[in-house]
């Protein structure tokens, strides 16, 4: 199976982060890989480690990825955990890749003005 990636542009404080994630040969087990220009996203990515369990991205309840004493570098809008959950899912076959390739490849958060 071939990598899944995931980019967050993140606008409101001008950061990108290219998250990557692989599934092991075990089976349980997806290497992933960050790469940020923002130091906290990578603060939490040495906190994180290079790999997740199938169980951290599919039950909220336990996850490291979410996990408060691993998260505590980011702020609380930080997208970043969000495209760990897309790309584990592409890589486990959660979410279809030509969805997430194709007509959800902009996923957004809007901020109009007020109306």
């Amino acid at each position: 199976m071939m990598a899944s990636t995931v980019v967050v542009r993140m606008r409101t404080c001008s950061r990108n982060t290219k998250v990557t994630a692989e599934m092991q040969d075990d089976g349980d087990t997806i290497r992933i890989t960050i790469a940020s220009d923002c130091k906290n996203v990578m603060n939490y990515a040495d906190l994180l480690g290079g790999e997740v369990h199938v169980s951290d991205v599919v039950e909220w309840k336990g996850s490291r990825v979410v996990d408060p004493d691993i998260r505590q570098p980011l702020s609380i809008p930080c997208l970043v955990p969000n495209a760990i959950f897309d790309a584990a899912w592409m890589e486990i076959g959660v979410l279809s890749k030509n969805l997430a390739q194709g007509m959800a490849k902009e996923n957004s958060l809007e901020f109009p003005e007020d109306e």
